[in-house]
């Protein structure tokens, strides 16, 4: 089957079992046919160039991604690829499900491809609305030891959110910053469990 019809297949199945409003969790591990649908993601990735795909191979792949953000194995497929992670990545800008976007962001931070064309890809990743998005982007900012990594990190300590106060202390430290300590204090004087434990580690 083409990666067109399991996508019908898969949104056909969605629709019947777990509609939008009823979905908690890992809702698509529930699909007998998620394999079907990854399989056919990678075949296309393998056997269709950047250059040949249409507006429904990259709405299609962007929506296997999505329903696989347990395993991530469409991603790690497409991620062999510079070529490819950057053409979902641009797609995903646009208009991909958050569950896709931070899969694709959190690549990102480990691909092999000019570090300019990531960083510009991750900042605008770093701006989501969705947090889990903008995290795993400050994350892989952090994993490539960016120059806006600091930056980045800041904004998200000072957006108050907890999550988003954990992952800028994990870049603060893996970009050596100056400002490090005082956001440690700041964190164990926050007093919110998951910081907390995050500052003394």
């Amino acid at each position: 089957m083409s990666l067109a019809d399991e996508v019908s297949k898969f949104k056909a199945w969605a629709a019947r079992h777990a509609p939008p409003g009823r979905r908690g969790g890992e809702w698509e591990l529930n699909c007998d046919g998620l394999d079907d649908l990854r399989r056919a993601a990678e075949a296309a990735l393998a056997d269709t160039p950047v250059a040949a795909w249409t507006g429904e191979t990259i709405g299609d792949l962007l929506y296997a991604i999505a329903r696989d953000n347990e395993c991530e194995l469409i991603i790690e497929a497409a991620a062999r690829s510079p070529e490819q992670l950057l053409a979902l990545a641009d797609a995903a800008l646009e208009k991909g499900e958050p569950d896709a976007r931070w899969q694709i962001a959190s690549r990102l931070g480990e691909a092999t491809i000019g570090t300019a064309e990531v960083e510009a890809r991750l900042l605008r990743f770093a701006d989501d609305p969705d947090e889990y998005v903008s995290r795993m982007a400050l994350l892989a900012l952090g994993r490539l030891r960016s120059p806006h990594a600091e930056a980045v990190a800041e904004r998200a300590w000072l957006s108050g959110r907890e999550y988003q106060r954990i992952a800028a202390l994990h870049v603060l430290k893996a970009v050596n910053s100056n400002l490090l300590a005082r956001r440690l204090d700041e964190a164990i004087r926050d007093g919110r469990e998951h910081l907390v434990m995050n500052a003394r580690e």
